[in-house]
This record gives structure tokens, sequence and C-alpha cells, in this order.
């Protein structure tokens, strides 16, 4: 038998599909209004990628080791980057941001602590609102949310500020 916590962490991402899956529906319902009210829709500015928030090279002075850094592009909603060595297995960083989960994500992180206190570890200092949840440490900056995991990271608090300071800017 699975342990709660187990269970809890396998649902984390259930809560997050959830979230983007009413934010799609709610997108959807929207364009189907907007569309009826104006012929032309205003040009929106397209969001930077992961990779192009943080490069590779800046993340290679963050880590303190070269590391080249991979897309990993998915949805509109989600833009993800992978910085690894190139000769070794870590350092290793996935950095992700889910443009408006945030309120979700932090409400899920707090549902889960109450049911399983202490699964997840408040982080201070670092953007609206974070948590770690296993591996992962969730970053509400206003209705995004921002994802770092590491392996093979040293002073993973001090890594985590220094990427989120350089991306925040160019969110």
């Amino acid at each position: 038998m699975k342990s709660p916590r187990t269970v809890l962490l396998a649902a984390l991402p259930l809560f997050l599909l959830a979230a983007c899956a009413k934010k799609d529906m709610q997108v959807a319902e929207s364009q189907g209004a907007g569309q009826a009210a104006a012929e032309t829709p205003p040009p929106t500015k397209q969001p930077l990628t992961a990779c192009q928030m943080v490069t590779g090279a800046e993340m290679s002075k963050i880590l303190g080791v070269a590391v080249t850094a991979e897309p990993h592009e998915g949805t509109a909603d989600q833009t993800e980057c992978i910085y690894k060595p190139a000769s070794a297995i870590s350092p290793y960083v996935e950095f992700t941001v889910n443009w408006g989960d945030g309120e979700t994500a932090m409400t899920a992180a707090g549902m889960m602590n109450q049911h399983e206190p202490g699964i997840t570890s408040p982080y201070d200092g670092i953007g609206d609102q974070a948590v770690a949840v296993g591996p992962t440490l969730m970053i509400r900056t206003g209705e995004d949310l921002v994802n770092l995991v590491f392996s093979g990271v040293t002073d993973a608090p001090t890594v985590a500020k220094r990427i989120f300071d350089t991306a925040k800017p160019r969110m």
C-alpha cells in the first residue's frame, strides 16, 4: 500500500493538470466572446521561452559549471528549459514557467500540507510565495508559477534565488 505522502506527490500533477484544463476552457470561452466583439484582436506580446529567460551561459555562471540549455516547449501555457553538463550527470536543473498557474498550485500545495503536514516546506525570500514539494521548488510570482527541479546542485536555496532573480525581469 502506498503512503499518503506518495499518493499526494503523485496527485500534485493532477491538480496542476485540472487547473490548466479549467484555464483552457476559460480561454476558449473568452476567445469566442472576444471574436464576436472585435474583428481583429490586438497584437499580443510573445513571452520569452525559459531558455531565453535564463540562458545556458547565465545558468553556467550560476552553477559554476558549464551547462547546455535544452528547450522543451510543448504548450502555449508552459515553457521549460533543462540545463545539464555535456559530459556528466550533474548538476542538473529543470526550469519551468506555467503561465497563470501560480495561485492554483499554491492552493494545491496548501491542501496537500493540510492532509499530510510537513509534505511541503515553505521557502522564504523568493517570489510572492514558494514551497518545496519533494525535489520541486514551486514559486508563485503574480499569477504565474515557476518550478525548479535540482539534482547535484549545492546550496539550492542560493541557486534558486539567483535563477529566479535572473528570470523574473524577463517574464
